[in-house]
């Protein structure tokens, strides 16, 4: 049986882990919101940490919009420690369908969790997941189950979190509606859309783990989106677990097809699509980065001396182009916002000229490897002498507008009609015209 816990509390208080012993009083007065769609990854934690840091420099709440059906479990926790570090309110508001699993976690840990009617939060139980094969295995270990109760406890049980029910959702996979978890203290209030959720958390004082009291005094009931960067919307995407494993086993094959047939040109492809398929099971993007650019320079080099069809040099421009792409542009980074944007268009500049670059280069040997060879059609030609020619030596002849030089076993006068009847490489064979007749 669960132990209910109504929401007794009028404004939206939440007790410190860490106050400082003079608490810093501030006041918001504008809002940044974010989505956090499909799966929770490495890219979702970059942006909201990201996010964060613009809603501090900005000074205003951050909304964090849910609807997920979970993720991996240390970027959630991470996502969970960013958010007890800021310095500014941050609202969990599940919208649409769900914010299971990892999404609850991260919903129950915020300063301020809110959901739609007719939504669902809970199902916390972590899995091992097989990317290669697409299996799911639940996980009962006691060394595992404990530190995610723990952190619960401490991250959302000191907001005033029913840690009751927070421990069914690990260890019964409980599941809420938005009236079952308002009513068991899960959540701190229920709102029809994000105009509403502004309405009903405005001349609210929320108290931070970070050490501040923020009183949220909102001039106008609407927020600023922030976007995710092409480097965590390219992770996300392929941190679909479906596209990963697509992606893997694809990359996989082809490997093996290229190694069994001697078709080496194959090998840059499949290891740009296992690449691709290992960061979106969680394998490090910055070390993906830094391998992207290596191999796909490499590539690049081969085309310029290998004979091929451009398959080479193209899987290469392809992995310097996402390898550019995923490179870090955001962290703590002690430059300025604009020269850091600056810096992201110049990269992405450079990438596309680049790749450019490289296209055109193998564009032209592409051409040059498949044009024909010189075929010999001026035998039978006839032409005019411009020179007079010795038995035996070297003369000069014009045939089809052009200069040749020219050799006869007779003498031929300057001014004679010529007909070509061989060649030795560019050095002609001509007799005089009436002598063929």
């Amino acid at each position: 049986m669960l132990l209910l816990l109504p929401l007794i509390q009028r404004d939206i208080m939440v007790t410190p882990v860490y106050a400082a012993s003079t608490p810093a009083y501030k006041v918001v007065r504008s809002a940044v919101v974010i989505s956090i769609n499909g799966m929770i990854d490495s890219s979702t934690q970059e942006y909201v940490e990201n996010a964060i840091m613009y809603a501090e420099e900005t000074n205003s709440i951050l909304i964090i919009e849910l609807n997920t059906p979970g993720g991996f479990l240390d970027p959630a926790m991470n996502i969970v420690i960013d958010i007890d570090k800021a310095t500014i309110p941050v609202v969990g508001f599940v919208v649409n369908k769900w914010a299971e699993s990892a999404g609850t976690l991260i919903l129950v840990s915020c300063h301020i969790a809110a959901m739609q009617p007719y939504t669902q939060i809970g199902s916390m139980q972590p899995i091992e997941y097989d990317p290669t094969t697409g299996s799911y295995k639940p996980v009962n270990e006691s060394k595992i189950i404990n530190p995610i109760l723990k952190f619960l406890d401490e991250h959302a049980g000191s907001k005033g979190r029913n840690t009751t029910v927070l421990h069914e959702f690990v260890t019964e996979n409980l599941n809420l509606g938005a009236k079952e978890a308002l009513k068991y203290g899960v959540i701190n209030l229920i709102a029809n859309d994000l105009t509403d959720l502004l309405a009903k958390i405005n001349d609210t004082t929320v108290n931070l783990t970070s050490g501040y009291i923020v009183r949220i005094d909102l001039h106008e009931l609407n927020a600023v989106r922030y976007k995710p960067s092409p480097r965590q919307a390219l992770v996300h995407a392929l941190s679909d677990p479906l596209m990963s494993g697509l992606l893997l086993s694809l990359g996989v094959m082809i490997i093996v097809f290229a190694v069994l047939s001697g078709h080496a040109a194959f090998l840059g492809l499949g290891a740009l699509l296992v690449l691709l398929g290992l960061v979106g099971s969680g394998y490090s993007v910055n070390t993906t980065v830094l391998l992207l650019l290596m191999i796909g320079a490499v590539l690049l080099v081969i085309e310029l001396y290998t004979p091929g069809f451009g398959l080479i040099g193209g899987t290469g421009i392809v992995m310097l182009t996402l390898g550019l792409i995923l490179i870090p542009t955001s962290g703590n980074i002690s430059i300025s916002k604009s020269y850091a944007n600056q810096l992201l268009y110049g990269i992405y500049a450079l990438g596309i000229g680049l790749g450019a670059f490289f296209a055109f280069i193998i564009y032209k040997l592409f051409k040059i490897r498949r044009k024909p060879s010189f075929e010999w059609k001026l035998e039978g030609e006839s032409g005019k002498a411009v020179t007079d020619i010795e038995p035996g030596k070297e003369g000069f002849v014009l045939i089809g507008g052009e200069y040749w030089k020219a050799i006869s076993n007779e003498p031929i006068q300057k001014g004679e009609e010529v007909i070509v009847t061989g060649h030795k490489g560019l050095l002609l064979m001509v007799h005089r015209r009436e002598d063929k007749e």
